[in-house]
């Protein structure tokens, strides 16, 4: 289906309703995906209306982006990362996913020792964000390079 030509009757469709009510022209476009509306509308050069977000969207995107950051699109189809990183900024939304330098201290701290253990210390971030974050930061756990005992 990617590959399907336009019709003439589908890019009317398209250049009419998309700019008025973004990726809801879908529902009258059998057969062509958000995807698909999304790529053809930015070779049309055609801009969805930017006040696209409802009620119940807001509230998702509020509820849960500062834990989740743009992964959150898993709870608002049909919204790109880009428009919910952008939404985001002008509601005035972080991303909780950051890592401030007050989290990076704990974790130069606290991973040598603890290893990712050290989660335990940061509200909201699990044993394997921390691990991947240690990592990233260049910082190693020292317990695990303790030799075994072999007996």
């Amino acid at each position: 289906m990617a590959g399907k030509i336009w019709t003439d009757e589908e890019l009317a469709i398209l250049k009419a309703g998309y700019p008025k009510e973004g990726f809801r022209v879908t529902e009258r476009l059998p057969g062509r995906t958000r995807s698909m509306v999304a790529q053809k509308a930015r070779s049309l050069d055609l801009s969805a209306p930017t006040d696209e977000w409802n009620t119940e969207e807001l509230n998702i995107l509020k509820k849960w982006y500062p834990s989740e950051g743009s992964d959150v699109a898993a709870r608002l189809p049909g919204k790109t990362r880009h428009a919910i990183r952008a939404q985001a900024q002008r509601v005035g939304l972080s991303n909780k996913a950051r890592w401030s330098e007050e989290e990076d201290e704990i974790i130069r701290t606290w991973y040598p020792v603890e290893g990712p253990e050290a989660a335990g210390r940061l509200h909201g971030r699990t044993r394997e964000s921390v691990r991947i974050h240690a990592q990233k930061l260049g910082i190693s756990c020292e317990y695990s390079k303790k030799p075994r005992r072999s007996e």
